[in-house]
């Protein structure tokens, strides 16, 4: 099958990232969720990060193959992206996610990426 041509920004953040990983988790964050934007559409939406895995309730799900829905469980507004690139620069602070100024992937990064998985595609459930 091939693979889908990734949205310009996203294409640079895995070229970027490529060389610039800070942890193993962090490579392996990336690398699987290139493979996934790149060969596996998602109907039923793939759930990333469940708000039952960390302390900050926040969750990441991805749909069809690069829009991504960020959100947090006790906030009813959620913020819908449409790449992985928009979804990392959001800043939780002004998304009202957070009473912290913190970027998602800054605080994905501070975590080393715990709580995320990469199994729970509602698809395949």
């Amino acid at each position: 099958m091939k693979a889908k041509k990734l949205v310009k920004e996203d294409y640079e953040l895995f070229k970027y990232m490529k060389t610039h990983y800070q942890s193993k988790n962090e490579q392996e964050f990336f690398e699987k969720l290139r493979y996934k934007q790149e060969h596996i559409l998602t109907v039923s939406h793939d759930l990333i990060l469940s708000e039952q895995n960390n302390d900050d309730k926040l969750y990441i799900v991805r749909c069809e193959f690069e829009e991504y829905i960020v959100g947090q469980a006790y906030v009813t507004e959620e913020q819908h992206v449409m790449c992985l690139y928009d979804a990392l620069n959001l800043n939780l602070k002004i998304a009202g996610l957070l009473n912290r100024d913190i970027t998602l992937f800054q605080w994905l990064r501070e975590r080393d990426y715990a709580g995320v998985e990469y199994d729970h595609n509602y698809d395949n459930i």
